[in-house]
């Protein structure tokens, strides 16, 4: 990727000027033209790696394991053909290799991770260790168990971890990490998304080794740890990291009651966020506000926290060893530093409590500074690409963590505009090379004038390329977002994080009092440019949901225009004003009704919005398809609405000639039902045992169960709809949750025409087909 290498369109042009008019086509290097862009090819590496992961993801079904071995074809077929003189035929063999190694490195994932998930609601009595204390959205102590034992339910059927709020207790007296503990719960499985297409919280749990979530109201006993069974299972060396991970939990959460305690207020609790990754002490006003200002980044440890911290290590071990001429002359002090850098980055990553956005930060800091080792460039698309990479070999999930599309999109546009800028200013000087050297205030006025255009643009840049990925998944758009970044970021760089090492450094001497107060200052500032530009006219607009094709057309587009040198790099401009103005001018239609799982909650779509059958509970599912119906309204405004009319049963209609009829009777009278359940009515009866007779299309409690959230469109004749698709199991699932699943699928359902795709099922009920009785 050397700047020396000419681009697709200079070689060709530089061609063309040789062989003059006559055979033009036939007589240029197009072969010679394309290998010069073919040595880029490896910064494609993570993006089809990206595509065969995606590819594991949409299938309706889980695979074979043996389908896994299929990323060896690709390699066969390099080997056997010899293509290393065609050009094409070898970006195809690399193209199909990284493609299906990404699909083998998510099933194999997938079946690593793969552990029991709880059936049902169930109240159980729990016995585990403690491996997190954070706090709930309630507000209340919540821990992650793991060593985990379900009294009455069998051992393979038991979730490896689990999750708990514990809201008779207060932070004084929860329990901490390292601590056996038993408390009665109420358990239940992970959350399914609220709507088919939202955010899936059952998937992220599965590959975090989550099996259950609950609430308990119960005192908690502690177990002795000489009569909790298996807390030193494991070998020597297991045990050792076990302890050593316990440890730094048990320090991280010292560490963040001492800040709070050193920093008062919410400067305490920013502090303790950035600093250990402790963010139980934000408050909800300030999270708002950061988050309306497009600050909230600068709360979550990654890739800006970690850059600081190893950047400023950095520099300040390289300038120290530079002093003394005897070392700066023998030492390689820059492979030093380099080193300090990552153990100091290393250190933060365990002290923090390695979150998954902070591995991901240490990955790309680490291979920066492994490329400093071995005198490579430390910041470039190469190191980039293999940083990307090692993420999603480790972790192929995060593919769909909007933390890494955001991060990865900021530091790709960051790094190949500032790789243009310096082709741009080097052509420059080549053109002047004897231009007068500039004086002592020009030199100043230039300094200023580089720093504070590097920062606008710097900012300009990363808000272009993350701005798609924020809209999409938290359907936000932040105008001042830019205003606030310029306010707020460079104090973070040079007032925070500089203040933070010190105290890290003076801690021990007890001289951490000066720079915790000079880092809370900068706190302050930070929290009034957060609340300042919330309060601003228009400063939270909330957009409709975007289709994912929009966003992948931009996405791609963004790729091609980044990772390509020649003209024909600007060929992505065109899918991404593509994207843009289908996403603008071509939204995707929103479902005319959205029923929550087990129907906890309904909405609506009526003359004013979405019309909500209840005006507290369920807030999560109210408050995310509001806004992604780019509604502001909140809960109780939707909720007094019309649009659907409250009566023995719960109508509205869907157009279409449908209409809606639910029936929230704790024991539905058969008569009422059968009532109901004419032609092009969907009836909905939570709890309802069995079927009606009629022609309605029905969904009782078993339908409900199997279905998951359903989302609704009015079609010509009949309805269309998305329900959360039951059919694909976790891999490795225990042989008591299989047969019970397979006898769900048997007891049958709603007859719909339907075809899987992406993990949901899209189905069609003409009006007048008589839907198979089902529950």
């Amino acid at each position: 990727m050397g700047a020396a290498s000419p681009g697709l369109a200079g070689a060709v042009m530089g061609q063309a000027r040789r062989v003059g008019k006559v055979g033009l086509w036939h007589r240029i290097d197009w072969g010679g033209a394309l290998a010069l862009e073919m040595r880029r090819a490896g910064l494609w590496l993570p993006v089809l790696l990206g595509m065969g992961i995606w590819l594991y993801f949409a299938l309706p079904a889980e695979p074979p394991a043996w389908t896994a071995v299929l990323a060896a074809v690709p390699l066969l077929a390099a080997t056997l053909s010899r293509v290393r003189g065609h050009l094409v035929l070898r970006g195809v063999v690399f193209a199909a290799l990284a493609l299906s190694m990404g699909y083998a490195l998510a099933l194999v994932n997938a079946h690593r991770v793969a552990a029991p998930v709880l059936d049902g609601p169930r109240g159980l009595t729990v016995e585990g260790r403690v491996l997190v204390l954070d706090r709930s959205a309630s507000e209340a102590p919540r821990v992650l168990l793991d060593r985990v034992t379900l009294f009455g339910v069998e051992e393979e059927e038991t979730p490896a971890r689990l999750r708990v709020a514990l809201l008779g207790l207060d932070f004084t007296n929860a329990p901490r990490p390292g601590e056996v503990i038993r408390l009665s719960a109420t358990l239940l499985p992970p959350g399914d998304p609220v709507e088919p297409g939202g955010f899936d919280f059952g998937t992220r749990a599965f590959f975090e080794g989550i099996g259950a979530v609950g609430y308990s109201r119960n005192p908690v006993l502690r177990i002795p740890s000489h009569e909790a069974m298996a807390t030193d299972a494991g070998g020597p060396v297991d045990r050792l990291f076990d302890r050593l991970r316990l440890w730094l939990a048990s320090t991280r959460m010292d560490l963040a009651e001492a800040i709070r305690a050193a920093v008062s207020g919410a400067s305490g609790a920013f502090a303790a966020a950035i600093i250990v990754g402790d963010r139980a002490g934000i408050a909800e006003v300030d999270a708002e506000a950061l988050r309306i200002s497009s600050l909230a980044h600068l709360l979550a440890i990654s890739g800006l926290h970690m850059g600081l911290l190893t950047g400023l290590v950095f520099a300040a071990v390289r300038f120290g060893l530079a002093l003394p001429a005897r070392i700066a002359l023998r030492w390689p002090t820059k492979k030093v530093a380099a080193v300090a850098a990552l153990l100091a980055g290393a250190g933060y990553l365990m002290l923090s409590g390695a979150t998954v956005a902070t591995q991901r930060a240490f990955v790309m800091v680490g291979v920066a500074f492994l490329a400093v080792l071995f005198d490579r460039p430390a910041i470039s698309l190469r190191g980039l690409a293999l940083a990307a990479a090692v993420v999603l070999a480790v972790r192929p999930v995060s593919l769909f963590d909007v933390g890494f599309q955001m991060s990865f999109a900021a530091t790709l546009a960051l790094v190949a505009g500032y790789e243009q800028l310096a082709i741009l200013s080097r052509s420059r000087r080549e053109k002047a090379p004897d231009a007068p050297p500039l004086g002592l205030r020009g030199r100043i006025l230039r300094v200023a004038l580089v720093w504070t255009g590097g920062l606008v643009i710097t900012s300009l840049v990363a808000g272009a390329a993350t701005a798609p990925f924020s809209t999409y998944h938290f359907n936000r758009l932040a105008p001042y977002g830019l205003l606030a970044n310029l306010g707020a970021v460079p104090v973070m760089g040079l007032v925070i994080a500089p203040s933070a090492i010190l105290a890290a450094l003076g801690a021990p001497l007890g001289l951490a009092g000066l720079p915790l107060g000079v880092m809370g200052a900068g706190i302050d500032w930070v929290l009034g440019v957060a609340h300042a530009t919330a309060a601003l006219p228009g400063a939270d607009r909330v957009v409709p949901a975007g289709a994912s094709e929009h966003l992948a057309l931009i996405a791609l587009g963004g790729l091609w225009l980044a990772l390509w040198r020649g003209g024909w790099r600007l060929v992505g401009v065109a899918p991404i004003l593509a994207g843009l103005a289908l996403w603008i001018w071509l939204p995707p239609q929103r479902p005319v009704l959205i029923v929550a799982p087990n129907a906890a909650l309904v909405g609506l779509m009526g003359p004013e919005g979405r019309a909500l059958d209840r005006a507290k509970g369920q807030s999560y599912a109210a408050e995310t398809w509001l806004r992604r119906d780019g509604d502001g309204a909140d809960q109780p405004l939707a909720a007094a609405r019309p649009g659907l009319e409250h009566g023995r049963s719960l109508r509205g209609a869907l157009g279409g000639g449908w209409r809606l009829e639910v029936v929230n009777a704790t024991r539905p009278e058969p008569g009422e039902l059968a009532a109901l359940c004419t032609p092009k009515t969907l009836l909905i009866a939570r709890n309802a045992a069995e079927a009606p007779a009629g022609a309605c299309l029905f969904y009782g409690r078993a339908a409900l169960r199997r279905a998951g959230a359903i989302a609704v469109w009015p079609g010509g004749g009949g309805v269309e709809g998305r329900a959360q698709h039951r059919s694909r199991a976790p891999p490795l699932e225990p042989p008591q949750a299989a047969e019970r699943r397979q006898r769900s699928a048997r007891a049958g359902g709603p007859r719909l025409r339907c075809r899987g795709w992406s993990g949901f099922l899209t189905c069609r009920a003409p009006s007048g087909e008589r839907p198979a009785p089902a529950s």
